[in-house]
């Protein structure tokens, strides 16, 4: 018998793909899904995914969710989108993740805890041991609350608790759940636009885009090579990070269209209309300074046999798929 996982944030990129995986695998997904009518819990449901309504902000629902589960993949948050405040993100960000944390150690189970780069040190090229941004410098909604939780994290490891903790990098690539998928504004949704030619000018920064499902399995493998406390990273190959422009014309090119994307000018970052339309989270990481290489993963690879794959491969897996879908 394989084992049961739950996966908090299934109807997402990361946490759609894990539970394909883990079920390719022959082990058992559960999901904890706020909205078990709805399309995308449907979607999970018909690959075998056992669908267990309820929210990651409400402790009770969280224990009955993780009811004889083995371990626990913890991929919710709510995202750093335009309008974003901090009341807003703290319950599914920060106090989520506290129940989750809490839950699992009731059961003495590991759980795989994934987080965001935007509050760690990017002073020099970003790896699995970098220190926390102790210059605070994002301070937009989402960093805050994830770093919140971040920290809760390391302070039940320094406890005993084994939790493993998975930095993914600008995920992108075929999924079950298409609205989560393809929302605006996710790194599909602005391959797609870009081919379609419908994109507008992005942030100048570098992105270390990366396939969803490499992200789901070093999630997987954290849980099954892994230890307790130690930190991986899933953000594609270092020679295929570039801006998002690069890369949505990247996507272009191969999708055989001749569209192509702009950048915002970094001096146009701190216009008031700028903010409104793209948010602080990413208008914040455009106005940064990047190392070159942004980031060394050799880590993770060794650690948990890890193989970036390509991203010109991804892109023509996600293009293929995105066609199917009649995305584009």
């Amino acid at each position: 018998m394989g084992k049961t996982v739950l996966v908090t944030g299934a109807t997402g990129l990361i946490g759609s793909c894990a539970c394909e995986q883990l079920i390719r695998k022959g082990d058992k997904a559960r999901a904890i899904v706020r909205k078990a009518d709805a399309p995308d819990a449907k979607a999970l449901r018909a690959l075998g995914v056992d669908i267990v309504p309820g929210d990651i902000t409400d402790m009770k629902s969280v224990r009955e969710a993780v009811k004889g589960v083995d371990a626990v993949i913890h991929c919710a948050a709510l995202r750093g989108l335009p309008g974003a405040t901090v009341d807003k993100s703290f319950g599914p960000n920060t106090l989520g993740t506290i129940h989750v944390l809490t839950a699992a150690h009731e059961l003495r189970i590991p759980t795989v805890q994934v987080l965001t780069s935007t509050f760690f040190a990017n002073d020099k090229a970003l790896t699995e041991s970098s220190p926390l941004d102790l210059l605070f410098r994002n301070t937009d909604p989402y960093s805050l609350t994830k770093r919140l939780a971040y920290v809760e994290g390391l302070a039940r490891v320094a406890e005993g608790q084994d939790i493993r903790f998975m930095l993914p990098g600008a995920g992108y690539g075929p999924t079950p759940c298409l609205e989560n998928g393809m929302f605006s504004p996710s790194f599909n949704d602005r391959i797609a636009k870009a081919i379609r030619g419908e994109l507008p000018p992005q942030m100048p920064m570098p992105v270390p885009y990366v396939l969803a499902d490499d992200c789901a399995w070093v999630c997987i493998a954290a849980l099954e090579k892994g230890a307790r406390g130690e930190r991986y990273m899933a953000f594609g190959r270092v020679e295929d990070a570039g801006t998002i422009a690069a890369v949505c014309n990247q996507a272009c090119a191969a999708a055989g269209v001749s569209h192509r994307v702009e950048e915002v000018p970094k001096n146009k970052l701190d216009d008031p209309a700028i903010v409104e339309k793209y948010g602080t989270t990413m208008t914040t990481l455009g106005k940064r300074d990047y190392p070159s290489p942004l980031f060394d993963s050799q880590f993770t690879q060794r650690r948990l046999g890890y193989a970036p794959t390509p991203l010109d491969r991804g892109l023509r897996t996600t293009i293929e798929w995105m066609r199917k879908r009649k995305i584009i």
